[in-house]
């Protein structure tokens, strides 16, 4: 069910469903913005009677005219954000699909003078020890809502899965017995042109065998796909 958030809160938020329920959401602050469209899980949201009669309590008269006020102000803003000019699109996407076409051919220049590869993983690494590897992968969260203990080069093991269609939990694990590791982890949610939508990097200095790093990020509508990118400094 979609819903247009209303109010933000610093743990939760308020939403409002095409049919004109209020319903409450447990995602904090600095997530979305007011306007923004989101999927709402049953599990997330109180029942509309409820928050109805609550709101029928405590507002006045006076105050549900202001509410009134704000909403057709927030639909205004939505509406205009949804129908921006085409030419704008066009150029977002003729600029995303240069720098896709750019990063294959540095990737497959890469590959030829590489002296091992994993099939499949994008994973490329050289010889000696504490030289930058580097490994790259997208997985579609449409064909694979779970993804458990995928093994990068015997040091990381990469994990995720959706939970109620909104969160997206995702897990590092150092499954080496003897070695650290230090560099970046970039994670990106594309929607289905290959657009990118969110982007989240995660440090990880000195990570120690048996130690576990889990991040969470909220999904938007129309995301289909994660992308996974593994910058090493050594190990």
């Amino acid at each position: 069910m979609k819903a247009v958030i209303m109010e933000i809160h610093k743990d939760y938020c308020i939403v409002m469903t095409k049919d004109g329920q209020f319903l409450k959401q447990n995602i904090p602050a600095g997530v979305f913005e007011i306007g923004d469209e989101i999927v709402v899980a049953k599990e997330y949201s109180y029942e509309p009677k409820v928050i109805r009669a609550g709101w029928l309590k405590s507002l006045s008269f006076a105050s549900m005219a202001v509410v009134v006020v704000a909403v057709l102000s927030i639909f205004g803003v939505w509406y205009f954000k949804q129908y921006l000019p085409l030419r704008n699109a066009a150029m977002l996407t003729a600029n995303t699909t240069e720098e896709s076409a750019q990063a294959t051919a540095e990737e497959e220049v890469s590959g030829e003078a590489q002296e091992e590869s994993t099939e499949g993983s994008g994973l490329s690494m050289e010889a000696d020890q504490g030289e930058a590897v580097s490994f790259e992968k997208t997985y579609s969260l449409i064909e694979k809502p779970k993804v458990d203990g995928e093994n990068i080069n015997g040091v990381l093991s990469f994990s995720y899965e959706i939970i109620d269609s909104v969160s997206l939990q995702v897990e590092f694990r150092n499954i080496s017995s003897i070695s650290s590791f230090s560099g970046t982890i970039t994670l990106t949610t594309l929607f289905a042109d290959d657009s990118v939508s969110q982007t989240k990097t995660i440090p990880l200095e000195s990570f120690e065998p048996a130690q576990v790093e889990k991040e969470q990020i909220f999904l938007k509508e129309r995301e289909t796909s994660l992308k996974l990118e593994v910058n090493v400094n050594a190990y």
